[in-house]
Order: structure tokens, then sequence, then C-alpha cells
């Protein structure tokens, strides 16, 4: 199986499991992936951590060695299925966290900037390559990637299919944090678990439609949106319970 998943206390773990191909996107593997992120939602998930099996690669993008034998409709059904499982990790109604080892190229990079989080190696690798195979990337990179970094920087790494090491990523903004080589995935847990331990399932799904909602929406209408669900949430036991909760630690 291309893409191994657990579950264990609102914690979620999908392992990008071909380690030998740098963990690079064939069409079952997409399929998977996307099917593992769907289930997410019917089951009592709060967070999630993405990964790459072992330290070579988060993700080299798509298997240009499996592309290469596809048909043509094949190939478009690729290209499909990047932009559906990008498209699906960025509306899944749980926090997503990226744990990045090695390379994290083209059709990978598109997976992690649809993540919430990106948790880096230091000695971590990112770049858009398509453009010297005369294609593009396809996977969304086009739309989400000026919202992360910004359209100059957007235009350096994807009409020029420029490399940057990870201290240039986070400097960037592409990459939240850096971590010892290694301990991407470690990290990350840690981070996963502390965060399943503080909060609702349903207070991150609907705080994630309304950030996804609201960015194309006019200001007006995204400060509606929150406002609503804000007097929505705060009727809610949840948050009675919390508020209850930080007061009598405020006395104490």
């Amino acid at each position: 199986m291309p893409i191994v998943t657990s579950t264990d206390q609102g914690v979620a773990s999908i392992v990008i499991d071909r380690e030998d191909r740098r963990n690079s996107l064939d069409n079952a593997a997409l399929e998977q992936l996307i099917a593992a992120f769907e289930d997410f939602r019917r089951q009592d998930v709060t967070v999630a951590v993405l990964s790459g099996k072992g330290n070579r690669a988060f993700s080299a993008g798509s298997d240009l060695k499996a592309v290469a034998t596809y048909s043509e409709r094949d190939v478009q059904h690729h290209t499909y299925l990047l932009q559906k499982c990008a498209e699906t990790i960025d509306e899944c109604p749980i926090a997503t966290i990226a744990a990045i080892e090695g390379f994290c190229i083209g059709g990978g990079l598109e997976l992690a900037i649809a993540c919430d989080f990106r948790m880096a190696s230091t000695e971590a690798q990112f770049a858009f390559p398509e453009i010297t195979f005369h294609v593009l990337a396809t996977g969304g990179a086009t739309v989400r990637l000026p919202r992360v970094i910004g359209l100059g920087r957007a235009r350096e790494m994807l009409v020029f299919g420029r490399r940057i090491d990870a201290e240039k990523a986070l400097s960037w903004g592409l990459v939240n944090e850096l971590v010892a080589p290694g301990t991407a995935v470690e990290k990350s847990m840690e981070m996963a678990k502390a965060y399943a331990g503080q909060v609702k399932p349903f207070t991150v799904a609907v705080l994630k439609n309304l950030l996804v909602s609201g960015y194309g929406a006019s200001a007006r209408t995204g400060h509606s949106m929150a406002y609503v669900a804000d007097l929505a949430l705060s009727q809610t036991q949840a948050f009675k319970q919390g508020v209850d909760d930080k007061a009598q630690k405020k006395q104490s």
C-alpha cells in the first residue's frame, strides 16, 4: 500500500510509503491519499500529520517513471487527482501538519502548502521544477503559493524553477518551523498531540471553513461569517466549560 495511515487519541498519521521512489506520487498513491483524508471526516480526529517514509524526501512530486507509461487520458486523470488531493487537504475540517524531510518538490510541495502548518528539517529542499519539463505546476500552486509567500517569490519559484533551501523557505514563510534533520515527524507528532488535547474537532472544522470560504469573500462578508459562527460556538457546552476552566486557573 503506497499510503499508510493510523490514528491515536485524535491524532492521525498519513505516510507516503514509497521510499524507493522518493515518495513520488502516482495515480494509486493520490487516490489513496484522497480517500484517507476523506475518511478522517468521519472519524474523531482533530489533527493529521502528513509525511514521507524515510528522510530522503517528503515527496519528489509526480512519479515521472509512472507518468511516462500513462495514456493521454491517464495523464489528464493524474492532473485531476493532484488537484483533488491538494483541495481535499486544504478543505479538510481537521488541522493538518506537513512533516518535511529531504526533497519537497513539485506535486509534493503542492500537498505541503495545502496543509495548515509545515514543519521542516534544516536539510529540506523545495522547488517547482515543472517548467523545465515543459509543463506547469497544476495541483493548485499557481493559486496557493502566492497566498503563502507572495506573488514575487511565487514567480521566482514557478517561472524560474528556482530551488530554495530550508533557511530561505523559513524566511519566505514557505515553512513555519525548522527542526534538526530526522526529527520532523517526531516534532510534528508532539505538536499534534499537544494540540489535540486543547481543542475540539468541531471548532477546528468551523474555523477552517471560515478560512477557506472567507479568503475569497469581501471583508464584510468574511466578518459576518465569523460573527455568526462565533455566536453559535459560544452557545456550546464546550465553550462554557472552557471559560470556566480558564477562570478557575486564573483564580488559583
